[in-house]
């Protein structure tokens, strides 16, 4: 056997089970979906007390739950049993577009820091299967990382309504990026755009996330990664992220 070609097997096993490694060392995959459904919904039915959820829609199907993880971040959670992105009715009209509605949600952040926070600087982003910890679906609301936000802002006029992979990584990975008008994202589910993209590459849901963050113009911009273990990329979009939002600290 050639000596690449074991170089090769040997960097898959170990991609393997750095993944088992991880997975295992997150906790428990249900501790989402626990609070959700044990705490806050029958709060909120009970009592009309969503704690400790932010907030608890029955009619839209979603609670809001402020993450542990950093001070500014912030999660919107289905009220349904909901596995991730991969999950085969989201994008096909069957369930809330629940990336939407994190977004019409943004203002948490500013409730949060108890000072107004630009839209400029929000995104709310979904990992994929293999790049999140809970296996109940849930949208991170949370600031965008400055190094992120500056290669964006160096990359507007280059961005359209086509997928295009960016010229530059961001956090070392690859990503897809393409255009959003407001109108078409009051109408159109981000989630169902991504399925296209990937069934068009005849790929898995699985494998991909999406985060999604507005441009100066008011249309948005998508941007999305997939799984590459030999990129040592699980597929987390949420890695573009920032809990504290420095983009709110003056120079």
């Amino acid at each position: 056997m050639k000596r690449s070609a074991v170089f090769t097997i040997a960097g898959g096993v170990f991609c393997g089970l750095l993944v088992a490694g991880i997975w295992k060392w997150r906790g428990s995959p249900d501790a989402l979906w626990h609070i959700v459904s044990q705490q806050c919904v029958p709060g909120q039915q009970q009592r009309q007390n969503p704690s400790p959820c932010l907030a608890v829609d029955l009619d839209r199907g979603y609670t809001l739950f402020k993450d542990q993880k950093g001070p500014l971040h912030d999660l919107l959670i289905p009220v349904d049993k909901v596995s991730g992105i991969e999950d085969p009715a989201l994008g096909r009209h069957l369930l809330p577009h629940y990336f939407a509605q994190a977004w019409r949600h943004r203002s948490v952040l500013s409730d949060g820091l108890k000072k107004p926070i630009p839209d400029a600087f929000v995104s709310v982003a979904i990992n994929s299967r293999y790049g999140r910890s809970q296996n109940q679906l849930h949208v991170h609301i949370a600031c965008l990382r400055p190094d992120v936000f500056n290669a964006l802002s160096q990359q507007a006029n280059a961005l359209d309504t086509q997928w295009r992979v960016l010229p530059t990584q961001l956090k070392g990975h690859t990503y897809a990026a393409r255009t959003l008008s407001a109108t078409d994202a009051d109408a159109l589910d981000p989630l169902e755009i991504l399925r296209e993209y990937v069934d068009a590459h005849a790929d898995l849901m699985s494998h991909y996330s999406l985060l999604m963050t507005p441009r100066a113009d008011g249309s948005l911009v998508l941007l999305t990664t997939h799984l590459s273990l030999t990129d040592l990329n699980l597929g987390s979009a949420g890695e573009l992220q920032d809990y504290r939002c420095d983009l709110m600290t003056p120079l």
